[in-house]
């Protein structure tokens, strides 16, 4: 992979010393863009490439690492070391970002503190991942994307009404926080560009976890009441929710006044428009059980794909529950490619989401680069530097 490959990015080469899921998603997404990226590792890798999975049984790469690092190349080098830490600085004053994800204060005691990179690459952007923050009593703590979504409250407000606090069924935290990295690293490449001064981007999974439930938390401060867990149902608005069909269950979401109005008459139920219990919205979500026992009496008459067809041609948002299977034999196509493994075998990872007209960003090639493997053709156009072992 090289730095000519066409896209948004290309050009741009990103040193991402990130490892495990939210900071490599990050770099990963800057590839799928056309960057340059490449991975520094230690002699063991990143703890990713051997998250527990069948391939790894085999002696192969974990899904896990494949799902975020096969638009890189990888380096190894121990930082600890003065010629591993003196291969680090020459890759970072011929890169236009660098990536990180250690906990506050442990780039620069290695040696590539800020002051240090940008004295020697005043165009770098330097883009600090943590998980909660560079300042105040919890800058030092590590964190992972089930802590994050705890202390962020997410937790808090997931679930049903009668059991435990829950988290996502995926690391939304950990996807997200990648994300929102990614995106203040372009945003700086572009002040850049433009003569702007910004040269570094931190981002605290904590903020980024807080900022994701921004409409919640609004609600929370203008009422100062602290939400119950309702499952699956909207905390403001009544019908969203799922119902069971005769054949499955289907989520249904028709909370808007004109939404109500048609789908009381899609369901033959027109007096229900004027129930009391049901004629606002803050009347249906204090009468939910009743409107919920009234709407699964009429929807279990009839499959979930008859209901979905009629509000579909209504207008009304309503969707099938599907498991992966179903969804990737619907949309696989567009949605996954294929990747390369250190044996040359195949696995399949899911393609970025961003699309550009007029490019075809599946034609990039996409591998898993074995640890280490482009140690030496990185390094050598600077000064040779024998790979770790």
């Amino acid at each position: 992979m090289s730095g000519s490959l066409s896209g948004p990015l290309a050009g741009f080469r990103i040193i991402d010393f990130s490892r495990l899921i939210a900071g490599p998603c990050a770099g990963d997404l800057l590839g799928a863009l056309g960057a340059d990226v490449i991975k520094v590792e230690d002699a063991a890798g990143d703890p990713m490439r051997n998250a527990r999975s069948r391939r790894v049984a085999q002696g192969l790469t974990a899904p896990s690492f494949a799902a975020y690092n096969v638009h890189k190349r990888s380096v190894a080098l121990d930082l600890k070391d003065p010629e591993g830490l003196a291969a680090a600085l020459r890759l970072c004053d011929e890169a236009d970002a660098v990536l990180s994800s250690f906990r506050p204060g442990v780039l620069e005691r290695l040696g590539l503190g800020a002051d240090v990179l940008l004295a020697r690459n005043p165009r770098l952007v330097i883009a600090r991942l943590s998980a909660f923050g560079e300042s105040g009593p919890d800058r030092a703590r590590g964190g992972v994307d089930i802590v994050l979504q705890a202390e962020s409250g997410l937790m808090a407000i997931t679930g049903a009404a009668d059991g435990p606090p829950m988290k996502a069924g995926a690391p939304l935290i950990d996807a997200a926080s990648g994300y929102v990295l990614a995106l203040g690293v372009v945003s700086a490449l572009l002040g850049r560009e433009r003569n702007g001064p910004l040269r570094e981007v931190t981002v605290s999974m904590l903020d980024v976890a807080v900022a994701l439930q921004a409409q919640p938390l609004a609600e929370y401060l203008d009422s100062r009441r602290e939400p119950e867990r309702v499952g699956n149902r909207a905390p403001y608005a009544a019908p969203a929710d799922v119902f069971p069909a005769a054949d499955g269950t289907l989520v249904l979401s028709a909370h808007l006044p004109q939404h109500w109005i048609r789908l009381c008459e899609l369901l033959d139920r027109p007096r229900w428009i004027d129930d009391p219990r049901f004629d606002t919205v803050g009347a249906r979500v204090a009468n939910r059980e009743a409107l919920s026992a009234a709407i699964e009496e009429v929807l279990s008459t009839r499959p979930v794909a008859h209901w979905l067809e009629l509000f579909a041609a209504a207008g009304l948002t309503a969707g099938r529950i599907r498991g992966y299977g179903e969804v990737l034999g619907e949309r696989g196509a567009d949605v996954v490619v294929d990747v390369e493994d250190i044996d040359g075998s195949t696995l399949q990872v899911i393609r970025a989401p961003l699309r550009f007209p007029g490019w075809d960003d599946t034609t990039l090639p996409r591998r898993i680069p074995r640890t280490g493997e482009h140690t030496g053709t990185v390094l050598e156009p600077t000064q040779p530097v024998e790979a770790t072992p």
